[in-house]
């Protein structure tokens, strides 16, 4: 009987919070959206006037994040949320606003669905990926996502939580406990590994997950011998999050494919390899192409001299004279100018580029411009060959100095041994510049072959990562660049006018709300 007595408690109890909880949480008539992201480039005014002092950008996924944001936020189909961490420093350098007040906004912001992550992990970081020797990448990550998991998943109960990259890599397995479908965006293969151990001393309870996690070695009966796992079995971040999210999506179509089909074995591990297999057979993989900032408009951007299609015959030129004086090349407009636009590392292919720099030299006429930072050893052998060539300058990553570059160059070399989307592709045909490509990944998918005849094609593309294969895309644009004026002019106006129609991030933002609209009806 008082068994009975103490079940039927029991019940009640379970019913009362229940019931609570539900009046609790936040409520909307609208579908929520919950999207964690490290960096995000800036957030729409609509969020209020807070909002433009948060921005932290390290790559095309701040970009993506933040364009997306924008288009939900103007779509009012959803309830919007963002997780962010709380960048103290960056906030600092935006506004002139003490530390309580910088706690105080986030009190604010987290009223209009910003939830800032307020952790001393994010608080002296200027950049998202910045090395620190307390804090490293892994620790903020687990910082971040024990916000997210412990917290925000049962206060907003959104329908869809969007994560992105294996800074978020333990959220869609917490949030698949939880009943709440995920996404997970993967920008970059890339991953991390931890034990149970290291999780739960950052504040996240793994077990009560674990189902969902991909170890390391498979560990039988997890609930019963978790102790025999907790101190040496490794969970992989990335794996993990692909495994566990209803759906997975990579930044461009042609990524996806070349991932299925095993292109890439010495990058992608086999853990990471199987599970995306795996999603993608059960028909729960995307290739969704990213796209740039509508803020990249030769039109109205500051740091250059304005043009558009109709005025490009005579500002571009004044746009590369610009830029041939601030780096220090000869003022020769005649001669063509070729601009590398990435980062000095092995994936992007820099060395193809600057170990044949004085055969090309030799060869052909030419400029070649770097604004870069990366690999130290290959930024030390640039410094050396720039001092042979006067037809070579290189200098350390400036955005404004950058952007010039697009506007000034005549072709952008990026001769990528695997690209999951780039972007800097598709913004230089908005100034009339034209991309030298190997065909891969997001590369291939937006890059093609001019062709006069047929008036298509937007570069210039090659299908082996190497010298050769390199060099003939050099040939290949400089023979159009010996074309006359008008031929050349007739298709980069064309050009510039495709780029912004096909590649624009309303028509991606369009293909993820299209995919939350499926998560939500299946829910």
């Amino acid at each position: 009987m008082v068994k009975n007595a103490n079940s039927k408690a029991n019940k009640k109890m379970q019913n009362d919070i229940s019931t609570e909880y539900r009046k609790m949480v936040k409520k909307s008539d609208k579908p929520k959206i919950l999207i964690c992201t490290p960096e995000v480039t800036e957030l729409p005014e609509g969020m209020g006037n807070a909002a433009n002092l948060i921005s932290a950008k390290g790559g095309g996924l701040g970009d993506i994040s933040a364009s997306l944001i924008r288009y939900l936020n103007e779509n009012d189909d959803y309830e919007l949320h963002i997780a962010l961490p709380k960048y103290d420093s960056k906030i600092k350098n935006v506004a002139a606003i003490t530390n309580q007040q910088i706690d105080r906004l986030a009190v604010v912001l987290s009223g209009r669905g910003i939830h800032l992550v307020n952790d001393s992990a994010f608080s002296y970081l200027n950049t998202p990926y910045e090395e620190s020797s307390i804090h490293n990448p892994v620790r903020r990550s687990l910082a971040f996502q024990r916000h997210v998991i412990n917290l925000l998943l049962d206060y907003i109960q959104p329908d869809v939580v969007h994560c992105n990259d294996w800074m978020t890599g333990l959220i869609p397995a917490a949030a698949k406990s939880k009943g709440i479908k995920s996404l997970f965006t993967l920008h970059n293969i890339f991953t991390e590994k931890q034990t149970m151990m290291n999780i739960e001393l950052s504040g996240i309870r793994p077990l009560d997950f674990s189902e969902w996690l991909y170890f390391e070695q498979f560990p039988e009966n997890i609930q019963t011998n978790w102790k025999k796992h907790f101190e040496t079995n490794k969970i992989d971040f990335t794996a993990s999050a692909i495994y566990a999210s209803d759906y997975f999506n990579t930044v461009s179509p042609t990524f996806l494919q070349e991932l299925v089909e095993d292109k890439f074995p010495e990058i992608v591990t086999r853990p990471i390899y199987r599970v995306i297999k795996e999603k993608f057979e059960q028909n729960r993989a995307l290739g969704i192409l990213n796209a740039p900032n509508d803020t990249v408009n030769p039109k109205v951007m500051q740091e250059i001299i304005n043009y558009n299609k109709h005025t490009m015959q005579d500002n571009k030129p004044l746009n590369k004279h610009l830029f041939q004086e601030k780096m220090g090349l000869p003022t020769k407009p005649e001669i063509p100018l070729f601009f590398w636009p990435n980062r000095l590392y092995y994936q992007k292919g820099p060395d193809l580029l600057i170990d044949n720099i004085p055969e090309f030299f030799s060869k052909y006429e030419m400029q070649v411009a770097i604004v870069a930072n990366g690999d130290h050893k290959l930024e030390n052998k640039l410094r050396a060959l720039e001092k042979k060539y006067h037809q070579l300058r290189f200098c350390n990553f400036e955005e404004k100095l950058s952007n010039l570059g697009k506007a000034a160059a005549d072709f952008i070399l990026m001769p990528s041994r695997y690209e999951p989307c780039g972007l800097p592709q598709m913004e230089v045909l908005r100034f009339g510049t034209l991309p030298i490509v190997h065909s891969t990944g997001g590369l291939k998918d937006t890059i093609s072959q001019i062709d006069e005849q047929k008036n298509e094609g937007n570069g210039f593309v090659f299908y082996i990562a190497d010298k050769s294969g390199l060099e003939f895309g050099i040939k290949s644009a400089l023979n159009f660049y010996k074309l006359p004026i008008n031929r050349k002019l007739t298709q980069l106006q064309r050009i510039m006018s495709e780029s912004k129609r096909k590649f624009n991030l309303k028509n991606t933002a369009e293909k993820y709300m299209a995919l939350y609209k499926k998560m939500i009806k299946e829910k």
